[in-house]
């Protein structure tokens, strides 16, 4: 289903983030500076410090759940996404879910004639489309093709009806994308002068695992010596944040076998939610 890409910066990221660590461990940190602000210089996202005078060096990154994750959502919101529920798609009685490829809207083309060609090509198809089923449909554009996954399913006959789009994602993407992102972060977190140094890796998406990525991250000498430079990696699911107001967090390195560390918070409420051990 179409979500709505919320405004949140990383800045925003990091205080959800230690404000639910703070929770967990017991501990009151605070960001204290922002010196990555300096874009002249290779610093940290945040230097934090807590009451007793510790201080804490973080680093933030965005693990996409797969390559062009961002620029591929951002044409998808654009054009299938921006249909959804559409008067002229909907049929009463019915859920008509509507799913392209990831990629499938290429480069260089005028994004604003996709959803047009959609409703004008798609519109009648629904419209002589007696029951359920499932089928694909090409719509063809001036300079392009897109290729639609359609489900139809009857609800109830007094139901309005609904048309819902997603997209399908690709498979598995491996460690290259982690990969990427420690060999990138990592130096200018070891080089911090902070008392414990740590690492976040956010996902914003539903689909995607960091941590099956993280595992799967090559025992070679490089990475080894990446991670043995820093204190702590933490996983940040942000994906719950713009509906849920809700951020979870896991602890991957050291890696805790009981995941004794995932937990979540509810930044409206304030409600705590910690595995049980």
């Amino acid at each position: 289903m179409a979500g709505v890409m919320a405004a949140f910066t990383d800045k925003d990221i990091i205080r959800h983030w230690l404000r639910l660590h703070n929770r967990l461990r017991g501990e009151t940190y605070q960001v204290e500076s922002w010196p990555d602000d300096d874009s002249s210089k290779k610093n940290v996202d945040a230097l934090c410090r807590d009451a007793e005078g510790r201080t804490l060096a973080i680093e933030h990154t965005l693990i996409e759940p797969y390559p062009g994750h961002k620029e591929d959502t951002a044409r998808f919101l654009k054009t299938l996404a921006a249909l959804e529920n559409h008067p002229g798609l909907v049929q009463e009685g019915f859920l008509v879910m509507v799913s392209q490829h990831i990629g499938a809207i290429p480069k260089g083309i005028k994004w604003d004639e996709v959803p047009q060609e959609i409703v004008v090509q798609l519109a009648p198809i629904l419209a002589s489309w007696r029951g359920e089923g499932a089928r694909t449909v090409t719509v063809k554009g001036p300079k392009w093709n897109l290729d639609l996954h359609l489900s139809k399913m009857a609800t109830a006959p007094s139901d309005a009806g609904s048309f819902l789009t997603s997209r399908i994602y690709p498979g598995d993407p491996g460690p290259e994308i982690v990969l990427a992102a420690l060999e990138r972060k990592i130096p200018k977190l070891a080089a911090a002068a902070a008392d414990k140094k740590i690492l976040l890796l956010e996902k914003d998406a539903v689909s995607g695992n960091v941590e099956t990525q993280f595992e799967q991250l090559p025992d070679e000498p490089r990475v080894q010596a990446w991670l043995s430079s820093i204190d702590e990696i933490w996983t940040v699911n942000t994906a719950g944040l713009d509906r849920e107001d809700v951020i979870f967090t896991n602890q991957i390195l050291p890696p805790l076998y009981d995941h004794a560390n995932f937990c979540s918070l509810e930044l409206t409420t304030d409600k705590f939610w910690q595995v049980s051990r």
